[in-house]
């Protein structure tokens, strides 16, 4: 599987050439890296079915929306939709569940996912936001048992999926959620989660007639 990888990923790979691999001690998207001869790739790591992508302060992530030019008007539906409490700040009191909120609001959700899945650009600067970074490949599994996605694939497959239906604020399969809204530390922390990243890997994989 390895050998494979690195013939699909890296130029000219032969069976002697030496192969080195470092750590990334910080805590960035990219985990490790692979060099081989002169070329270097970073490469993100996931495992398991919740495939948390990305995590921010939802305030910062509004102040990148509004230096992108997205409405008020859809920034202020985030933030109720985030919060749940019919405020735009958390500092109202919770009286239905998530599950009934979203039903409540949900032409309000549709409006913003309609407005993402317009705005093309916007939404490839949000998957390199929220998955890419500076990573070149994800792989997703354990040593034994594996697959990939490169980040070109990462945009092409999420491309090809923005205009499937749901119920959340989503950024094609990027679903955005809260870290916990009943914890005052966590409330104020959006999630990205891919449930349907390894389904999306195996697509790609697919597609282009490529193994692993």
């Amino acid at each position: 599987m390895f050998k494979s990888f690195l013939e699909n990923n890296f130029s000219n790979v032969s069976d002697d050439m030496l192969i080195t691999c470092f750590v990334n001690l910080n805590k960035e998207k990219e985990d490790i890296w692979i060099k081989i001869n002169n070329e270097k790739k970073s490469i993100s790591i996931k495992m398991g079915k919740d495939n948390t992508m990305h995590s921010e302060y939802i305030y910062n992530f509004i102040n990148y929306l509004e230096k992108e030019g997205v409405p008020l008007k859809i920034t202020n539906i985030i933030l109720e939709y985030f919060f749940a409490d019919g405020t735009v700040d958390g500092t109202g009191i919770r009286k239905i569940t998530f599950p009934d909120y979203k039903l409540k609001i949900k032409r309000k959700i549709a409006k913003v996912n309609k407005y993402f899945i317009k705005n093309e650009e916007l939404l490839i600067k949000l998957i390199n936001r929220f998955v890419i970074g500076r990573t070149d490949i994800l792989i997703h599994g354990t040593i034994d048992d594996f697959t990939y996605i490169t980040k070109d694939e990462v945009v092409e497959v999420l491309l090809m999926s923005k205009l499937e239906p749901s119920s959340t604020i989503h950024f094609s399969h990027l679903i955005f959620t809260s870290k916990g809204r009943n914890n005052e530390i966590t409330k104020y922390i959006l999630g990205i989660k891919w449930y349907k990243l390894l389904e999306d890997i195996e697509k790609i994989r697919q597609n282009k007639n490529l193994s692993i």
